[in-house]
């Protein structure tokens, strides 16, 4: 039975070509939807593009519709229709606001309901608020929009796999090692670590792990085969201290025409930023890179960033203040004893001497970004299009480090499913181009607070 979705203006603001998503069904906009993207059309940033982008999709279907009237069902090329209805209120409840837009698409979704009883009539939105609210209009068909999220199957995914071994192959990978065998460039036959059939991704991260000796080897799974390495180690006096940050080191300070993209996921304390700079000011120090820029995803000022007085510094300054923490912190672990006022003056000299630049986000699309260590943390309130925008930026000789943890969403209609970071991770997978690692709470080294905060204190 085909069926008619109703869609809700935030599924077309989040995805401007949602209209062609729904296979050979029925799609619907009210006029009201028409009113709140004639009203969002000249918002700054992705929300004004994305209202304007779905006016052209929708002039596109324009174009071929009867007498160019939308009201006429439009037949698209996925087998499914298009049309444009007028806002009916005649079936909402006596108590609800027939001035209000959602109100009015609820409205219109139950008299199709009654219109339509051969078929099954969807309301589409994001917002959980007007899901509730539908269903308390008795309205009962109401869901998500799915095309945008990634399966969990997916977002399982962690790009490390840990094996506990007796010391028997990492004696056998210790040895290729030590000899500096060819056998360390071009890789070991899968069957050499694993006793079964395993899948395995390409820059997939595999630590052999002996729990009496704790000795550890580690390897990347590379073009079929499992090339050995041995942990990085970056200046600044940084060791890894778990599995998951060596061989996250290593992705970070491989050179990018190896691994040009970097997706660092996980909860808060893993040092995934501190990481990151590390590796990127160990790799501009040897001249690898000429800058090292930072971003970082913020929902409430990205959309209004151009409206803030002063330089771009200025107007970023307050949302990096984890960078600057971690630069500190960097310069402490590099000369324990130095006074924070020197160590203070130390990165202010990164930002004079155009070392680490700001690069803000609200004006990524049309650069084209060379020869730079970009750094964007907080990529899990990134939605799909400007993590697109982000990594679309990457000219010649860029690298390129996402950071996120998609259990701490701000961003309204994002989840931990349909948000940039774990759209871009569900993507790169198996990509030659790509390496990720998810960090969980045990790998957490803030400090025990941190680590048992982030076990504890789950909603």
């Amino acid at each position: 039975m085909k069926k008619i979705y109703v869609l809700d203006t935030n599924i077309l603001l989040s995805d401007p070509h949602s209209i062609f998503g729904f296979e050979d069904n029925e799609v619907i906009i009210t006029q009201t939807i028409l009113q709140e993207l004639d009203e969002k059309k000249t918002a700054k940033g992705e929300l004004g593009y994305n209202a304007r982008e779905v006016a052209r999709q929708i002039e596109s279907l324009r174009k071929i519709a009867d007498n160019g009237d939308l009201t006429n069902t439009v037949e698209l090329e996925n087998g499914g229709s298009f049309r444009i209805v007028d806002d009916d209120t005649s079936y909402l409840p006596m108590a609800f606001d027939k001035n209000r837009p959602d109100n009015r698409i609820i409205g219109t979704a139950l008299h199709l309901q009654d219109k339509y009883k051969d078929k099954k009539v969807v309301l589409v939105t994001n917002d959980t608020v007007m899901r509730l609210i539908a269903t308390s209009a008795h309205f009962s068909n109401v869901e998500e929009y799915k095309n945008d999220h990634v399966s969990e199957d997916i977002e399982q995914y962690k790009g490390i796999l840990i094996v506990k071994d007796n010391g028997t192959k990492i004696a056998k990978i210790n040895k290729y090692l030590n000899s500096k065998a060819t056998i360390t460039k071009n890789g070991l036959d899968v069957s050499e670590i694993f006793d079964a059939d395993v899948e395995l991704h390409e820059n997939e991260f595999i630590v052999l792990e002996n729990d009496e000796t704790f000795e550890k080897c580690y390897l990347i799974y590379k073009s079929k085969k499992l090339v050995p390495f041995e942990e990085p180690k970056p200046n600044y006096n940084v060791v890894a201290k778990n599995s998951h940050q060596a061989a996250a080191l290593y992705a970070l300070l491989a050179p990018v025409d190896e691994i040009p993209l970097v997706i660092l996921k996980g909860t808060a304390g893993t040092s995934k930023t501190f990481l990151s700079l590390v590796a990127g000011l160990t790799t501009t120090v040897k001249e690898q890179y000429k800058r090292v820029l930072i971003s970082r995803n913020n929902v409430m000022a990205d959309a209004d960033f151009g409206y803030l007085p002063g330089e771009i510094q200025e107007k970023m300054t307050p949302l990096l203040a984890p960078f600057y923490d971690n630069l500190e912190n960097i310069y402490k672990n590099e000369t324990p004893s130095e006074d924070i006022r020197v160590i203070r003056e130390q990165v202010d000299n990164l930002f004079d001497s155009g070392i680490i630049d700001i690069c803000p986000l609200a004006y990524m699309r049309g650069r084209s970004i060379t020869d730079s260590y970009l750094i964007v943390d907080e990529t899990q309130n990134a939605s799909r299009s400007q993590i697109r925008d982000i990594i679309t930026r990457a000219g010649k000789g860029t690298k390129i480090i996402l950071c996120g943890d998609p259990n701490q969403i701000d961003a309204q209609n994002l989840d931990k499913y349909n948000n940039g970071l774990v759209f871009a991770a569900s993507k790169f997978i198996d990509s030659p181009l790509c390496a990720q690692i998810t960090f969980d709470s045990d790998t957490c080294v803030r400090s025990e607070l941190s680590r048992e905060a982030t076990n504890l204190l789950q909603f």
